[in-house]
């Protein structure tokens, strides 16, 4: 019978060690709780939400960054189409829009970097204090101000180029009127008076020439060459036949049917519709102009990925929080 009570003794004391080793445990894993990820938001919390007031605010300067840079492109674009127009009026006002613009872009960028600069806890050691959803927030946007670097200067010489362009539109017609006008002189038999206005024409060409030499670094001005090249030709031969005339008098001498032969076969070299200066437009456009528009258009493609990315981590972010 002793026997028999020692061994249940001893069962119940083996229950009951068990009981204590197996309750320590739970005491100890309390203890040294695992998260079951790197996630601590419970310690993150306050950093978070002060950083994610910030973040917010700058995403909304990102978004105006984003449409300021929109608004210039399509500024670029009017007067790329102004240009090929030769609306001179209209490429100066569009012009001038577009400068105005560019102080909104620089004001948007400012904002957004000074909001960058004023969010609390990021840094080194940030990991410690943010959690990473956060974190990857603000490495997103840290870029994003200098995406808008150097869109001054492309349009600077965006600007420089379309009123070179537009001015050489308007300097082709104006030539063709004022050679028109002395012709019409020289049909008068006011010959002093046609080569005054020759005198005019041969001014605008020296205008269009140095308008074509500027635009040669970034443009084809082959077809612009050809044409100037025989707008002086057919001018030089007028000019020659009219002073023939004033030397004889008027008079059918063999230097005036001379002369005039040369003025007819310098007249069959000239354009026969618009078509070259059309041309000459679409060559301008492509040197140069279009490529500003399409870097313009490449920026905001860039901000406007960033914004999308911003605002679905800011949805993410608000849903986390219980927002």
């Amino acid at each position: 019978m002793q026997a028999v009570k020692r061994i249940l003794s001893a069962i119940v004391w083996l229950a009951v060690a068990v009981l204590i080793a197996l309750g320590g445990a739970g005491v100890v894993a309390a203890m040294n709780h695992v998260p079951a990820t790197a996630a601590r938001p419970e310690l993150t919390w306050a950093a978070d939400e002060a950083a994610s007031a910030r973040l917010d605010e700058a995403t909304d300067h990102l978004e105006t960054l984003t449409s300021s840079v929109e608004s210039l492109g399509s500024y670029g674009r009017q007067a790329l189409a102004a240009v090929v127009a030769g609306d001179v009026d209209q490429v100066n006002q569009v012009v001038a829009a577009g400068t105005l613009q560019l102080g909104a872009i620089e004001q948007a960028s400012t904002d957004l970097e000074a909001t960058l600069d004023a969010i609390p806890d990021v840094g080194n050691g940030s990991e410690l204090l943010l959690s990473p959803e956060v974190q990857d927030r603000y490495d997103g946007l840290v870029p994003t101000p200098d995406f808008s670097t150097g869109l001054d200067d492309d349009w600077r010489l965006f600007t420089g180029r379309a009123l070179d362009a537009a001015n050489l539109n308007a300097l082709l017609a104006r030539h063709d009127q004022e050679t028109a006008a002395a012709a019409q002189q020289g049909v008068q038999e006011k010959y002093p008076q046609a080569l005054l206005l020759l005198d005019v024409s041969d001014a605008t060409i020296r205008q269009t020439k140095a308008v074509r030499d500027r635009l040669a670094a970034t443009t084809d001005v082959e077809t612009l060459t050809r044409w100037i090249e025989r707008a002086e030709q057919y001018d030089a031969a007028l000019r020659h036949l009219y002073e023939v005339l004033v030397d004889a008098d008027g008079k059918a001498t063999r230097k005036v049917r001379a002369a005039f032969e040369d003025e007819q076969q310098a007249r069959k070299r000239l354009p026969v519709d618009t078509r070259p200066l059309v041309l000459i437009m679409n060559d301008v456009a492509q040197g140069g102009l279009n490529q500003v528009v399409i870097s313009i258009e490449e920026t905001r493609q860039s901000l406007s990925d960033a914004l999308e990315i911003q605002r679905q981590l800011e949805q993410d972010e608000d849903v986390d929080l219980g927002g």
